[in-house]
């Protein structure tokens, strides 16, 4: 079980452009992929960080605006398969790792 912290997301237009995107695709290790990523940074039940991405953009999105209204997202769960990447820690600490 983790604890959403902070989202983030990592594609041409929020980042500014393609270049921008492909360069972030490559400092994070990353394989460009069509529409990009979003990053739900997080603390896991131990209280080590760690990001979980998504290809579906659009779901974060989605899950950011819920998270506005008070109580939309109580007892929610995040279906399985949608974070398909997690990494340890948050992408500040990768290029220490």
């Amino acid at each position: 079980m983790s604890t959403a912290r902070e989202y983030a997301f990592a594609t041409s237009t929020d980042l500014g452009g393609l270049d921008r995107y492909t360069a972030w695709c490559a400092a994070a290790g990353l394989p460009p992929v069509d529409g990009g990523y979003g990053i739900l940074m997080a603390t896991d039940t131990f209280g080590r960080r760690v990001t979980k991405l998504t290809k579906d953009v659009e779901y974060l999105r989605t899950l950011v605006a819920g998270s506005k209204v008070n109580g939309l997202l109580a007892n929610m769960e995040v279906p399985p398969g949608v974070f398909t990447l997690e990494r340890a820690g948050w992408p500040d600490e990768w290029a220490a790792a």
